[in-house]
């Protein structure tokens, strides 16, 4: 099974090198005629340039006169992509017509957007011609340097509202299960992490996190599923669930990154079910909190004996009890994780965004870090909660003791890499505040921050307390443990969002 694994790290490679020749970001360059044009005589054709090659998807291109009406059309291109060609079956003459289209970016996401203009028999005078006007569809996101002129009101039949409609589930699906497969990679991955360097505990510990990996493994699977449905259906030609499931909407699909990212997800979700597994290993004598103890191991089977029985905070008898996780096959299970992983680099804006070679290296390491933040904390409240559940001393002392110095790294790599790759995406500053993808990040930033404040007033208030018996700072860090992991949910939904909001 590692070779079937290690098979598939050249599709990572391949993808990556499919991504580097995008543009910074993926945008509509050229419309011909203009949004808001006025023009003398019949028009054979509107033809639309991009910053990149695209593929239509729903409706790919829609001709319609002043009333809603459609208007026969074919379309082609000349040059793979980069450039579309709307031939109408009759040359337009005499009212106003427009062109809704939607094409997806390198990165599969759509761009959609409203060209309007008018045809005259009689010489008309020329307007200025405006930059075509670039609308935002449910799941997609909007080309830089697109005119802030609203589009005109659209008639549509009663028919094609049920189709939009469904375009929106299908926008709401994709968008939950990429949040789903997204928090499932980075809490097994960060999990896995804090497990196998920070855990010390029972043998009850070991069975959370293996059921805990397991779990996650089987989130992955099913929000790859979701994603693969949605983005099938967007790359149909009516936009919707039942046309997704067309060989020509998945032959499109396929032929973008985001599917070797979809492929890496299947195969790391099936790898956290083959190679999470984890042994006990003993610790001999008793273990000292602190960066100074250096334990020795041995292989101990993991057994269904309860948990041990507790002294002042410490096993009744330590070198028996006392146990941290080791992977039974942590080769497979590492390359699993650099797989999970890796799927990032093959979906949202950091596909069309240059320099690649930055952009990976940035991408990657907020994925690590934030994997091991995020799925840290959660995993420690979880085990937390459960020790308390079962009568049992929680050791919060000792394992908040020894995650804080992962964490705090994690936090600081977080924060920088996070930053470096808004400085790479956004285009111009203002974008922070003009754009959804930048007000998104400005949430998720926020979101962050406040996670990030919850975990230093852990480290600097509660954690000293913990030695206190007087005090009750074992409930308090349980409390503010929760808190922080429910926001780290938050922030997780935060970056699905901001994966299909514009640029």
């Amino acid at each position: 099974m590692l070779r079937v694994w290690l098979a598939l790290l050249p599709a990572l490679v391949t993808a990556f090198m499919f991504a580097s020749p995008a543009a910074a970001h993926f945008k509509l360059v050229e419309a011909v005629p203009t949004d808001g044009a006025r023009l003398d005589g019949p028009v054979r054709e509107v033809r639309l340039r991009f910053s990149a090659a695209g593929t239509p998807t729903g409706a790919g291109f829609k001709l319609s006169d002043g009333g809603g009406v459609a208007v026969p059309a074919t379309s082609d291109s000349p040059d793979g992509g980069r450039t579309w060609v709307v031939h109408p079956d009759t040359p337009l003459a005499d009212g106003t017509f427009e062109l809704r289209w939607s094409v997806a970016a390198p990165d599969a996401h759509p761009l959609t957007g409203t060209i309007i203009f008018t045809v005259a028999t009689p010489p008309a005078t020329h307007g200025g011609t405006a930059t075509p006007q670039a609308t935002a569809s449910p799941d997609g996101h909007v080309g830089d340097g697109a005119s802030s002129q609203p589009p005109a009101p659209r008639m549509s039949h009663e028919s094609e509202h049920g189709v939009d409609a469904e375009q929106e589930s299908v926008g709401f699906v994709g968008t939950f299960g990429r949040w789903l497969s997204y928090g499932a990679i980075l809490l097994g991955a960060g999990g896995l992490v804090f497990a196998l360097t920070t855990l010390v505990g029972t043998r009850s510990d070991i069975r959370v996190v293996q059921v805990w990996v397991r779990t996650s493994g089987l989130a992955v699977a099913v929000g790859a599923v979701l994603e693969l449905v949605s983005l099938a259906a967007a790359f149909s030609e009516l936009g919707t669930f039942a046309s997704g499931a067309s060989a020509s909407a998945l032959a499109a699909l396929a032929q973008t990154p985001v599917a070797a990212g979809l492929l890496l997800r299947f195969a790391g979700a099936a790898g956290l079910l083959a190679s999470g597994s984890l042994e006990a290993a003993l610790i001999r004598g008793r273990h000292a909190v602190g960066r100074h103890s250096v334990p020795t191991v041995a292989a101990i089977p993991t057994s269904a004996r309860s948990v041990a029985t507790m002294v002042d905070g410490y096993p009744a008898d330590p070198a028996a009890e006392r146990v941290r996780a080791r992977a039974v096959r942590p080769v497979l299970l590492g390359v699993t994780v650099t797989l999970l992983l890796g799927s990032f680099l093959l979906d949202g804006h950091t596909v069309t965004t240059t320099p690649r070679a930055a952009v990976v290296v940035a991408d990657f390491t907020h994925t690590i870090a934030a994997a091991v933040w995020v799925g840290g904390v959660l995993l420690l409240a979880v085990l937390l909660l459960g020790r308390a559940r079962s009568g049992v001393a929680t050791g919060a002392a000792e394992m908040a003791v020894r995650f804080s110095v992962p964490a705090s790294a994690a936090v600081a790599l977080t924060g920088v890499a996070g930053a470096w790759l808004a400085l790479l995406i956004l285009d111009r500053p203002t974008h922070l505040v003009t754009t959804r993808w930048g007000q998104m990040l400005l949430v998720k930033v926020a979101l962050v921050a406040v996670v990030a404040l919850v975990g230093l007033y852990n480290n600097r208030r509660v954690v000293p307390r913990l030695n206190d018996r007087g005090a009750d700072g074992m409930h308090q860090l349980r409390r503010t443990v929760v808190i922080e992991a429910c926001l780290m949910m938050a922030v997780l939904l935060a970056t699905a969002i901001l994966v299909n909001s514009e640029t």
